[in-house]
């Protein structure tokens, strides 16, 4: 795989996240107004669940976006909070 690839594998991923992530946003609000809407609950579960293994996904292969996303199973060997390079060390997120 070039790194062109992998690079543009990274930023689709990014970019589902991005739209998922939006769509739960929405639903939280929507739901905050109308709780009992069950339409709706699904709908926000379902968002919930895909963009939690979007986000694992991501953090597998391209380390954790939040940290959340430091140890999704259980306690991890180290901080990899701080693996890999920082936005302002070079790194591209």
């Amino acid at each position: 795989m070039t790194s062109s690839t992998s690079s543009s594998d990274r930023t689709s991923l990014l970019r589902e996240i991005d739209k998922i992530s939006f769509a739960v946003n929405e639903f939280t609000l929507f739901l905050d107004t109308h709780p009992d809407c069950q339409e709706a609950l699904l709908a926000f579960n379902s968002a919930a669940k895909t963009r939690k293994e979007l986000m694992k996904q991501y953090a597998d292969a391209y380390g954790p976006l939040t940290v959340d996303c430091i140890s999704a199973e259980g306690p991890a060997d180290h901080w990899s909070w701080q693996d890999g390079p920082a936005p302002w060390e070079g790194g591209i997120i």
